[in-house]
């Protein structure tokens, strides 16, 4: 069976299973170029299939995620937002219509960020902006006629249930552990938090559902309220927590921990706001900013980990599984897989929205494996990160040769000696190479590499490229066989993907202190094993033969604002835009004048 999953939602993607088998997942960002793209996925769409090597005609399911889509996000997408228009929202919109008894029409407050052309949708079918029922409806018939589908083989499933059941099914061990899930974000379909139990490949049940988890909710609202995005920056929230000092975060963590708390599998509140923003907003000014981010990361590490051991606790299931955007929090994840009771813990890649698209083909893909007429095969755990699109070496030599702005620079072929010794003279590359990695983490293959052992390679490659806020640390790639030198895991957890927080060892702190939080130490690291990027593991063995060291520092192949680049166009066109020194591309080395 051939089933496509959508989602049409912030950070929309698509992706493409056969017989079970995962074989393409990409968001749309990446080839539209637009952080966090929202609306009908049409190029990762048309990309998917093109790595499956299918036709629309061969397709026999489509799995679209969430009921429940406001029609004026889809005329008004959020990612052209600036902080600015997020805080008009909040004062324009919610607050006449929360403590004003006014009704304001959204697309009136922000008619200046319309954009008609978006809009692919029957709008005879919804009758005013908040019509999710109508705006469901003109979904299924776009894609009854985009597709050439009959309507019973379109199906919507639950926001929640997608993230569950994504997490679920590429866990390495789900057919032979019991597995704990719980899923967290700002909100879907109503839902803001759910707990699932999956017995050793059996189907996911829900154990609970709320919608009182505002964990999420609250972490970007006080995004905001830090002058930052709120869908996109809270990753900055969480790296600037560490900085705090506990004596003034205090004041702030205690304006959080008087309002939500953890109830059993649920949640509730001892304060309940009219309005998380705008509590928080009276109730923090004139804090310290740092002392914030430290009392928001502190309160979010201990809901997490209570509401985990509530679960634990009720199941008897320590192997716990998180998703959903919460679950992009490193640092709390870390303080719960420190938990006695946690026996493991997976956070799968691409744990937010941009993984709908793969939960909600995966549980079509579950509820069709038994129905008579239809014939696929078990559905396989992921067996790689590596779904977005590649290109042959030729085709990239081509593209390299009718390319201006390359004029005085050298191209050659990739010699891994050579790159290893240009990595440990402090020169800084971007390696575009295989297939693309799904998901917000670069893992090799779109990636920015320099040595690790400076401190001031932060700073170099800032100011080369990233331009990140001062306080944010980069992340490392390390070889499997030498983790346990950097890294202090005595759980064994799987550290793949960029999901997990460890604290670094004496070697770590030595070897690769530019690739770790430079307040507290701790590491993010990509666990490189030879058999999942073979040419990746090859390049940082080359550089640990030069040098000793088995770890390189791994950042995102991007410019500041832009997301990951996604072809050898954007890739070249990152290089010349930035300071970067060399461009692996392919087999090709392209190094800057003076620079080879």
């Amino acid at each position: 069976m051939i089933i496509l999953g959508v989602n049409e939602g912030h950070n929309a993607s698509a992706a493409l299973l056969v017989d079970g088998k995962l074989i393409a997942a990409i968001s749309e960002d990446r080839p539209t170029r637009q952080t966090t793209r929202s609306g009908f996925p049409f190029k990762a769409i048309e990309e998917c299939l093109a790595l499956g090597g299918i036709t629309l005609a061969e397709i026999d399911r489509v799995a679209l995620s969430t009921l429940h889509l406001p029609p004026k996000y889809f005329w008004i997408p959020r990612e052209s937002f600036s902080i600015r228009d997020f805080w008009r929202e909040q004062n324009e919109f919610w607050k006449p219509r929360l403590f004003e008894g006014k009704r304001p029409v959204y697309m009136d407050v922000f008619k200046d960020r319309m954009d008609p052309s978006r809009f692919i949708y029957d709008p005879s079918l919804i009758k005013d902006e908040d019509d999710c029922v109508g705006m469901l409806e003109a979904r299924l018939r776009h894609h009854e006629r985009f597709f050439g589908l009959p309507r019973e083989r379109i199906s919507v499933h639950d926001h929640h249930t997608c993230h569950a059941w994504y997490a679920y099914m590429v866990h390495p061990r789900r057919l032979d552990q019991d597995l704990l899930v719980f899923a967290a974000d700002g909100a879907g379909d109503g839902v803001n938090g759910s707990v699932w139990h999956g017995v050793r490949g059996q189907p996911l049940q829900a154990l609970h559902r709320t919608n009182q988890c505002n964990i999420g909710r609250i972490y970007r609202y006080v995004t905001l309220l830090l002058g930052m995005k709120q869908f996109e920056h809270a990753f900055k929230t969480m790296g600037l927590a560490p900085y705090g000092n506990p004596k003034y975060g205090q004041l702030a963590y205690e304006v959080f921990a008087e309002t939500l708390q953890v109830d059993g599998l649920g949640f509730s509140y001892r304060i309940k706001p009219k309005d998380h923003f705008f509590h928080f907003k009276e109730r923090l000014e004139g804090l310290r900013f740092d002392g914030i981010a430290w009392g928001i990361q502190k309160r979010t590490e201990e809901l997490l980990s209570e509401w985990v051991g509530n679960g634990v606790a009720a199941t008897g299931c320590g192997n716990v599984v998180m998703t959903g955007g919460v679950a992009m929090n490193i640092k709390a994840n870390k303080v719960v897989w420190e938990r006695p009771d946690v026996h493991s813990l997976f956070v799968p890649p691409g744990s937010g929205d941009e993984s709908l698209s793969i939960g909600a083909a995966c549980k079509v893909a579950v509820d069709f494996a038994s129905v008579p007429g239809e014939t696929i095969s078990e559905c396989l755990p992921m067996t790689s990160v590596y779904l977005g699109p590649s290109f042959h070496d030729d085709e990239i030599r081509k593209r390299l040769d009718r390319t201006s702005g390359l004029d005085g620079c050298t191209i050659e072929t990739v010699q891994l000696p050579r790159i290893a010794q240009l990595l440990a003279a402090g020169h800084v590359l971007g390696r575009f190479s295989g297939r693309a990695e799904f998901g917000q983490r670069a893992l090799g293959n779109r990636s920015i590499l320099a040595d690790p052992r400076p401190r001031e390679v932060v700073r170099t490659i800032n100011e080369m490229i990233k331009q990140r806020d001062f306080w944010m640390p980069f992340a490392s790639s390390v070889l499997a066989e030498r983790k346990d030198d950097y890294v202090i895991n005595p759980k064994n957890l799987q550290g793949d993907y960029m999901t997990l927080a460890f604290d670094s060892t004496p070697d770590g702190q030595r070897d690769m202190i530019g690739a770790l939080h430079p307040y507290d130490k701790t590491s993010r690291p990509h666990v490189v094993e030879r058999d999942a990027n073979p040419g990746y593991h090859a390049l940082i063995s080359a550089f640990a033969r030069e040098t000793g060291v088995g770890a390189l520092l791994n950042t995102s192949f991007n410019l500041h604002g832009e997301p990951i680049v996604h072809t050898p166009e954007d890739a070249i066109s990152t290089f010349l835009r930035s300071g970067l020194d060399h461009l692996l591309l392919g087999e090709w080395l392209v190094s800057k004048p003076g620079k080879s």
